[in-house]
């Protein structure tokens, strides 16, 4: 599930880890399973029964999916490559039932926010904001230079970056987070800066990555508010 994660290991020499939303290791269930097309030829749809659907940005230009479940099970992720070293993720797993949904989304603010200032501490560019959403509040976070995953699992399950990149932008990140129901979403764009960078690369990545990350939103609520929300088990 690491498309990027040799590039990117090829031009750092230091990283940093930061759990998502407080956990630690993600392992693999199972096998992961891919899929391609001829060019041109997915229409971008893409479903996990009874909990999303959606159709993903530009499909025509993607060059394949792949999707797996972790930790026995818990989390399914799904990413897509394109060209250009740009991925885009959605990761879903279940609230506990002793949680609603509401504390679910407190409890992912908080937990970006105490990440926000150990990495902005640690001088990383880090940038956590509350939006609104067709399911209620989202967090949502920009990134720059977080690499595809590390030794406890694939991107964006845990946050990883660049310390001391040899260029001024070397990689950036868009994530939107929010619950439905019992049902905890990620989705995430990841892509490689053009190099060499300028001083407009990372605004103008930001522009981009956060229309694209915008638009993946938009399409799975849309076609999930058909489904019915799932209740704790």
């Amino acid at each position: 599930m690491r498309h990027l994660l040799v590039g990117l290991l090829a031009i750092l020499s230091a990283s940093i880890s930061v759990p998502a939303v407080g956990q630690g290791k993600f392992e693999l269930s199972g096998q992961a399973y891919r899929m391609q097309w001829p060019a041109g030829k997915w229409n971008g749809k893409h479903a996990f029964p009874n909990v999303y659907c959606t159709t993903f940005p530009t499909p025509e230009k993607a060059l394949n999916l792949r999707h797996a479940f972790f930790n026995g099970g818990a989390i399914y992720l799904t990413d897509v490559v394109y060209p250009d070293k740009l991925f885009a993720v959605i990761a879903v797993s279940t609230v506990p039932s002793s949680q609603s949904s509401e504390e679910a989304l407190e409890k992912i603010l908080n937990n970006e926010r105490k990440n926000e200032a150990e990495l902005r501490k640690a001088g990383l560019g880090y940038s956590v904001s509350e939006l609104p959403g067709d399911f209620g509040p989202t967090v949502g976070i920009v990134a720059k230079n977080p690499t595809a995953g590390d030794e406890n699992g694939p991107f964006p399950l845990t946050r990883s970056f660049i310390t001391n990149p040899k260029q001024p932008i070397v990689s950036l990140s868009v994530h939107r987070l929010f619950v439905r129901g019992h049902d905890r979403f990620e989705l995430a764009v990841l892509q490689l800066a053009p190099q060499p960078s300028t001083e407009t690369t990372e605004a103008e990545m930001t522009a981009r990555l956060t229309a694209m990350a915008d638009e993946m939103v938009q399409s799975l609520q849309k076609c999930t508010a058909s489904i019915p929300v799932r209740a704790p088990k």
